[in-house]
């Protein structure tokens, strides 16, 4: 009579049962980002790598949503992820 084995520690479990734990594509957007709330245009355009004039037009369009802050735009961090995700869904669906 054969026993069976109980496992209890992960180590123990054969890698084609261990179960994958996908990181959120969120998180892995952020990596990307300095630890701050609000990024000037250049910070946005770098990221993207693209131009300021690039990222003034998509603001301009209504594609990414900034604020005046001190009389100058500042993009949020959370507008920058919405609008990174929001494009890959996009680029997604077309394929």
């Amino acid at each position: 009579m054969a026993k069976s084995r109980k496992y209890r520690h992960k180590q123990e479990i054969p890698e084609e049962t261990q179960p994958e734990s996908p990181e959120p594509e969120a998180i892995k957007i952020e990596c990307g980002l300095p630890k701050k709330d609000l990024f000037r245009v250049d910070e946005v355009a770098r990221y993207f790598n693209v131009t300021d004039r690039t990222i003034r037009l998509w603001i301009e369009h209504g594609l990414l949503v900034a604020e005046k802050y001190k009389h100058q735009l500042r993009i949020p961090r959370r507008e920058i992820i919405n609008f990174r995700l929001a494009s890959r869904v996009k680029h997604a669906e077309t394929l």
